[in-house]
């Protein structure tokens, strides 16, 4: 069975990352965990990309080896991605030693049949980017993505055969429109090829934090060159080296061939030409299959800027968390800004996107049914009741089941477009119609009736109200996966987060009287600490 293999970018660790970083790695945990619970399989990998001129000299900067400084990071960068309940399969390093393994086999192999040779480089490099740019490329003497000027490099190193994949990869873009989404980013990267592909370095001998070239060790390989491969090695490709002589090779060996091609690579926009040139033409060159597809997101930016390490316009996710907590941070970034596009960060709409749809639509709506659910029936369990067709209530529940019959295939559209926003907003749609049904059926006045016909209705109400809940919070698990388990124990059912969860829900599921309620998500106010506002 095919392996959804999602990856986000793997992280420079030159400093803390960021609002923006963090929204790639929720969008891929989200789909991560959205396909789960659709019952697919899957693998998900981020991680970091260590062998970097920047790390090493931030490495120096704080008297410490790379490797040691590295190794710091990774607990930071790991410890705050627990805390937003990113989970990946593999957190993968380069400087791993299977990595290293790995990337040493593949430039050795592109290097034995003619694709990587030895010239002399002169041109315009930026150490933040890892780039090089032409004269054309720079706005007004300037890197166009960190506003500073690059350095002028001369040196010999050894270059890649990009030149010779210029149309093999057109063809790619012809014969596979949907290889990089969203689909208007690919006429730039189209363009681009077409004006002319130039071979590209690999390798460094100017500095040695990095993997040796196995057929020059005077060399450490280029960091685009490494850090591609990245998504080779946590999906088992070390396996592929060499013949299985035990069981465990066996199953990684077969583990590695279900999760490649990888199903979708998330990066940033950034670097959509490393990913869609470089890497495509890397793995013909390589003999190895292309991944299915690479989705471009935009940039979070913060009073107007692009949020960015360079720049220092940055807000970490744990000084968010510290304030809102983990799933009104998720939810915000998930919900409030469209992943295909460029996004926002503002502390006055993250508090007004909390306080109007977890806290008001959502949170009041459970607190209110579980309240009149208790109240109105104290010593009753619940059963699955069946509309009366006289019954003035059967029309309004008809209504809120047919719009939950809806509910899956909208939430299985959004996961198949990589559309975070849409599938919270399906979600928080039902949380509107079982409010809604509140406000139509009026729950309190059929109780004040008391008749039996009435009585009847009212658990019919109330029913409903608990079962809708159970399936929205069964469907915002994979945007919400901190708070709906408090949801699940107030309504006295198991935890909806397994495999397959949201594809096998079945109206009808809850049996006993629901717990104590008590506020899922509190209302947040500003922070009033100085440069929060």
């Amino acid at each position: 069975m095919k392996t959804h293999y999602i990856s986000t970018a793997i992280v420079y660790p030159n400093a803390r990352i960021h609002v923006g970083f963090a929204w790639e790695c929720l969008g891929a945990d989200w789909l991560n965990r959205g396909l789960l619970a659709m019952g697919e399989d899957t693998f998900f990998s981020t991680g970091m990309d260590e062998h970097s001129i920047n790390v090493q000299r931030a490495a120096e900067g704080k008297g410490l080896t790379p490797k040691a400084y590295c190794d710091q990071m990774a607990m930071d960068i790991e410890r705050v991605l627990t805390q937003m309940g990113v989970r990946p399969d593999r957190f993968i390093r380069t400087s791993d030693t299977d990595h290293e393994r790995v990337v040493q086999a593949l430039v050795q192999k592109a290097f034995d049949q003619g694709d990587i040779y030895q010239a002399k480089y002169e041109g315009h490099y930026c150490e933040s980017c890892e780039a090089y740019y032409t004269e054309k490329d720079l706005v007004d003497g300037l890197c166009p993505a960190h506003k500073k000027p690059p350095k002028w490099i001369s040196e010999e190193n050894y270059f890649f055969k990009l030149s010779k994949y210029q149309e093999p990869l057109l063809k790619l873009f012809q014969e596979r429109p949907d290889f990089l989404q969203p689909e208007y980013r690919r006429a730039e990267i189209v363009n681009f090829i077409q004006a002319g592909l130039k071979d590209f370095s690999i390798s460094r001998s100017t500095f040695t934090w990095g993997v040796p070239l196995p057929f020059d060790p005077k060399h450490v390989v280029y960091v685009w060159f490494d850090a591609l491969i990245n998504y080779l090695t946590a999906a088992g490709y070390a396996y592929s080296l060499k013949s299985p002589s035990n069981t465990e090779e066996e199953q990684g060996l077969k583990l590695f061939k279900e999760r490649w091609p990888a199903s979708v690579h998330i990066i940033g926009k950034d670097i959509s030409r490393f990913h869609c040139i470089y890497w495509p033409a890397m793995l013909m060159s390589l003999n190895i299959e292309l991944p299915q597809r690479v989705f471009a997101h935009g940039f979070i930016s913060i009073k107007g800027d692009r949020m960015s390490k360079s720049s220092g316009n940055v807000i970490t996710p744990d000084e968010v968390m510290a304030v809102s907590g983990p799933d009104p941070f998720r939810y915000y970034l998930l919900a409030e800004n469209q992943f295909s596009g460029d996004g926002n960060f503002t502390w006055e709409s993250l508090i007004l996107k909390n306080n109007s749809d977890l806290a008001n639509d959502f949170g009041n709506l459970v607190n209110r049914s579980i309240n009149m659910s208790r109240k109105y029936f104290p010593d009753q369990d619940l059963q699955p009741v069946s509309s009366r067709p006289s019954s003035g209530v059967a029309e309004h529940t008809a209504e809120v089941r047919r719009s939950f019959e809806q509910l899956i295939p909208e939430l299985q559209a959004a996961l198949k477009a990589i559309d975070p926003a849409a599938y919270a907003n399906a979600c928080t749609a039902r949380s509107r119609v079982l409010n809604l049904y509140i406000d139509r059926t009026k729950p309190w006045g059929l109780a004040k009736t008391g008749t039996p016909e009435a009585l009847e209705d009212l658990k019919e109400v109330l029913y409903t109200l608990l079962e809708g809940i159970r399936w929205v919070a069964t469907a915002l698990m994979p945007v919400l996966p901190f708070g709906m388990p408090e949801v699940f124990r107030q309504l006295q059912v198991p935890v909806s987060s397994s495999k397959g969860s949201v594809l096998n829900l079945k109206w009808g599921q809850i049996t006993h009287r629901p717990g104590e309620p008590k506020p899922v998500y509190p209302r947040l106010e500003l922070p009033t600490t100085e440069g929060k506002g």
